[in-house]
């Protein structure tokens, strides 16, 4: 993903190891071209930051309301 379409709230899938998270943090410079991003993996409490290019955004009908998609959060998709 190019570090300008990334915001927080935004539903990615991590290529790395096919799971969902959600942006938690803006985009970090690293180094060269490569900047990381911190997200939380979805019904977990683990934290990660990974590179940028390592993600995709979800389609807009996974994306919650406050980013622009047509999901609603509830409990059962609830980030914790």
């Amino acid at each position: 993903m190019d570090t300008k379409d990334i915001k927080i709230g935004l539903r990615v899938r991590v290529l790395t190891n096919d799971l969902i998270a959600v942006v938690v943090g803006n985009p970090e410079f690293y180094k060269n071209k490569t900047s990381l991003t911190r997200i939380k993996y979805e019904n977990s409490t683990r934290y990660e930051h990974m590179i940028n290019h390592q993600l995709v955004a979800l389609p807009k009908s996974e994306q919650y309301e406050g980013v622009g998609g047509d999901l609603k959060p509830n409990k059962e998709n609830n980030n914790g």
